[in-house]
């Protein structure tokens, strides 16, 4: 499919090795070459692959834990700054094909609201943010923020206020965590099951919290198939018994699979399983689903061949041109402003449908092009 939007794609800037070293999650050679080149890199084999694969636009974040993994506040908040400056002017140099997710601190909530309208009223190329899930805070960094309390609405509204998406992305555990839940099991503390596991008990702590129904216009994105969510939504919502947790925040009327659509939403980054994909449809709907990769962690052929090739063939084209396109421009209006101006597609222009008039064709469902003659062997 071409015109894809690809939504979380990472990047970094050397003034972030002290909260993330790609050494650290694997050695070199074993996730796509040269891992830390890779994150560093914009314009040259990123923008190749794009090309290559029919990727349109990325929107770039600085690679987890990034802000988040940084414990001091003073320290976090200005290296959200300088790396929300050096983005700005990273993707100023080709805005028709990348846009910026905000880095932002999360210590205190009023700030984090303050930087966040920096980036997206007084710099050009955001068009949300980016949180790498609990904000790391103390002394030895084992004490975790969660953006579920209420000192946080000040920064629900400024989201809000803004329309400015909030991406809930994984990060590593605590140093305190990560002794007492994944030692000895250190090959499921990440992307295996950690990751998720974390991300969705803080979402569903927003979701429940009430955070949306104060804040109607807040959008809420999770990656990798929605981080265990969609696979789980009946259990949740039938175990959340209002006689049994009468002091829920979350409306009393709806549940949790209501905000999907509308407030909610989730990407298909690094997880790319067809199977995956067709049950989040049946639980949540093509409009609460959009396209993403993962790069680096992930191949963008591979991500890019799955979704051409093989859900092509289990989707109808206009769901198949929502997820890979068209929703992102809805939850993302920022997308079809200045200076990305990206506009939404149709299935012919996408290439997944219609006529091939570049090709002589005239006529809609002729598999086999000649009329009486069998071109296609058996």
């Amino acid at each position: 499919m071409l015109g894809k939007i690809a939504l979380e794609e990472a990047w970094t800037l050397p003034e972030a090795s002290s909260s993330f070293d790609p050494l650290s999650l694997a050695p070199k050679g074993v996730i796509g070459g040269d891992l830390g080149a890779n994150l560093l890199d914009i314009h040259s084999e990123r923008l190749s692959q794009m090309n290559e694969n029919g990727v349109e636009l990325m929107v770039l974040s600085l690679v987890s834990a990034g802000i988040q993994g940084l414990s001091d506040r003073s320290a976090a908040e200005n290296l959200a700054r300088t790396a929300n400056d050096a983005l700005e002017a990273a993707v100023l140099q080709n805005p028709t094909r990348f846009a910026a997710m905000s880095a932002l601190s999360m210590h205190d909530a009023a700030q984090a609201a303050a930087e966040l309208r920096r980036c997206m009223t007084q710099k050009r190329g955001f068009v949300g943010c980016l949180l790498n899930d609990f904000q790391s805070a103390g002394e030895d960094g084992n004490t975790m923020l969660f953006y579920d309390a209420p000192e946080y609405d000040v920064f629900w509204a400024a989201a809000e206020e803004l329309d400015a998406p909030v991406y809930i992305h994984p990060r590593s555990a605590t140093p305190l965590i990560q002794a007492q839940m994944w030692k000895g099991r250190e090959q499921l503390a990440y992307s295996a099951l950690g990751y998720a596991n974390r991300v969705n008990m803080h979402a569903l702590g927003i979701i429940t919290s009430g955070v949306l129904d104060r804040f109607p216009g807040v959008k809420l994105v999770l990656g990798h198939m929605g981080e265990h969510i969609p696979y789980d939504l009946y259990r949740i919502d039938h175990k959340l018994n209002r006689a049994r947790f009468p002091n829920m925040r979350m409306r009393k009327d709806k549940l949790v699979r209501d905000y999907f659509g509308s407030q909610v939403f989730i990407t298909t980054s690094g997880h790319f399983s067809t199977p995956a994909l067709l049950c989040a449809l049946t639980e949540i709907g093509a409009d609460a689903i959009m396209f993403s990769i993962d790069y680096p962690f992930e191949s963008i052929p591979n991500g890019s061949v799955w979704f051409d090739e093989h859900v092509r063939d289990s989707l109808n084209s206009r769901d198949l041109v929502k997820i890979g396109r068209n929703n992102a421009l809805k939850v993302y209006p920022k997308l079809k402003e200045t200076p990305h101006e990206l506009k939404e597609m149709t299935p012919s222009e996408c290439g997944v449908e219609g006529l091939k008039t570049d090709e002589g064709e005239v006529e809609f469902g002729l598999y086999n092009k000649h009329w009486s003659k069998r071109l296609i062997k058996q």
